[in-house]
């Protein structure tokens, strides 16, 4: 038995697979994707580079909800509906900084997600109910306040997409904040006691009551987190253009699931890491343009995308499974020890 429990030990991990998974890939597509003129252009890795901050930025707060066994489905429309306010405040004076547009979006964001959790602790609805129900009240809010998009927006508002960039203009500096992100993060989970209340929530909600946790006001304040850092995606994609439409952020949650679930994060909750889902969003934001330098149909992209998130819940499955077997395998001979 000591002998299975140091095999399982030595195994790899679905970071460590995704990990190498995603070396290979780049590997392969520096030889079948162009090189240095295709898909490692700086102008495309420059984008990859985006697409991969706004994801993980925002599957940072996606993976602490999803441990707790609950999901929130308006990320996408909580996005678009900070994305809005932001392109709003600007108009409203032109002399208004543009450091002021991102705590305005992150405190729209904590409100909603917020409304969210609040929601289904008062009323003892399933998260994947509530948020759903959500989603179309503020998608329909803001058709109903809005023509559609806000434009004609102030010469410096791209500055955060366009202008801030470093290290000689090659670096996005929404890149850097992802990173800065990424190590807050994994320090985050593993020191504090708040995340520890999360993983007891999702492994056992019953026995974290029983532990003197508050259920309610931990899923909150996990929401509230999760709302506050759609605002850093939020300015990254509504700042590609001087004209914000409500639909900015329109179907993102499925991309940012994907890469909590890919990276690891297990879907009925108790288990994950941020650094996994750093990996998972790293994998999506490849896939799109390395189907472009292969000359393939962007179309495919989404079924590309299912076909990695059922890969990855049936992993998910095996291994829970594998880990329950070995738990019920293991208890015998530990009472004969």
């Amino acid at each position: 038995m000591e002998l299975n429990i140091k095999a399982r030990k030595r195994g790899l991990t679905t970071e460590g697979f995704l990990g190498l998974l995603v070396v290979a890939l780049l590997v392969a597509l520096y030889f079948f994707a162009g090189g240095t003129g295709g898909f490692y252009s700086i102008q495309n890795i420059m984008n990859v580079g985006r697409v991969f901050s706004y994801l993980f930025i925002a599957g940072i707060g996606m993976t602490m909800i999803i441990i707790t066994g609950n999901i929130d489905i308006s990320f996408g429309t909580v996005i678009s509906v900070i994305a809005i306010v932001m392109a709003a405040v600007s108009k409203i004076d032109k002399n208004i900084p543009v450091y002021v547009f991102l705590p305005v979006g992150m405190a729209a964001g904590s409100i909603l997600c917020g409304f969210n959790a609040w929601m289904m602790a008062r009323f003892k609805i399933p998260s994947i109910v509530i948020t759903l129900a959500t989603t179309q009240i503020y998608y329909g809010a803001l058709l109903w306040i809005l023509e559609g998009s806000i434009y004609n927006l102030r010469p410096n508002w791209t500055w955060f997409t366009f202008k801030a960039n470093l290290f000689g203009g090659y670096v996005p500096i929404s890149v850097v904040i992802g990173l800065v992100l990424l190590a807050a993060s994994v320090l985050f989970f593993k020191y504090s006691r708040f995340v520890k209340r999360l993983y007891a929530i999702g492994n056992n909600k019953r026995g974290a009551i029983y532990a003197g946790i508050d259920v309610n006001r931990t899923l909150i304040i996990a929401y509230m987190i999760g709302g506050a850092l759609l605002g850093f995606s939020a300015a990254i994609l509504a700042t590609q253009g001087t004209r914000v439409t409500c639909t900015v952020g329109n179907n993102l949650e499925m991309k940012i699931i994907a890469a909590v679930i890919v990276g690891g994060t297990s879907a009925v909750g108790g288990s994950g890491n941020v650094y996994g889902t750093a990996l998972g969003a790293l994998l999506l934001a490849i896939i799109s343009p390395a189907l472009t330098q292969l000359g393939v149909n962007t179309y495919w992209t989404d079924l590309f995308t299912g076909v990695i998130i059922v890969s990855a819940i049936v992993v998910s499955g095996l291994r829970g499974i594998g880990l329950h077997l070995f738990r019920k395998n293991s208890a015998p001979a530990r009472m004969e020890g």
